[in-house]
């Protein structure tokens, strides 16, 4: 697959182009995710703060992108929520452990598992031949 991707933290004053096209392996579903082939992968001022420094990724490299449409098309095992070829949209929370205080209040961005789509598990910005594709 093919994917915009960040190597290291820039200025973008000075730095105008931050990401590489690079090709990278298709990604596998863990049992409990999907496999979405990205449709379209929106940008916000999020990825400008990670780019920068600001709210830098954990590690790099890193695929941005945490507004993402696609379909499903492959799943883990324990993956029983959607089927393949529905469309999905995937937001800026990865995971949340769902039972915790925070996570039954609304607020999972608070819970102590909290995992971020393009910070803590890669995001959608890719490009491709034929669209690309994310694990969730």
């Amino acid at each position: 697959m093919k994917a915009m991707v960040l190597n290291r933290l820039c200025d973008l004053k000075e730095e105008r182009q931050p990401l590489t096209l690079q090709e990278l392996p298709e990604p596998r579903p863990a049992d409990n995710e999907i496999l979405v082939k990205v449709s379209a992968c929106g940008v916000c001022h999020t990825e400008l703060d990670e780019i920068e420094g600001r709210t830098p990724p954990p590690k790099l490299p890193a695929i941005l992108g945490h507004q993402v449409v696609g379909r499903v098309v492959g799943k883990g095992k324990q993956a029983n929520r959607y089927c393949a070829g529905e469309r999905v949209g995937v937001a800026w929370i990865h995971s949340a452990c769902g039972q915790c205080t925070y996570c039954r209040a609304g607020l999972e961005n608070l819970c102590g598992v909290f995992r971020a789509t393009e910070r803590d598990a890669q995001g959608g910005c890719t490009i491709y031949d034929s669209p690309g594709r994310l694990c969730l």
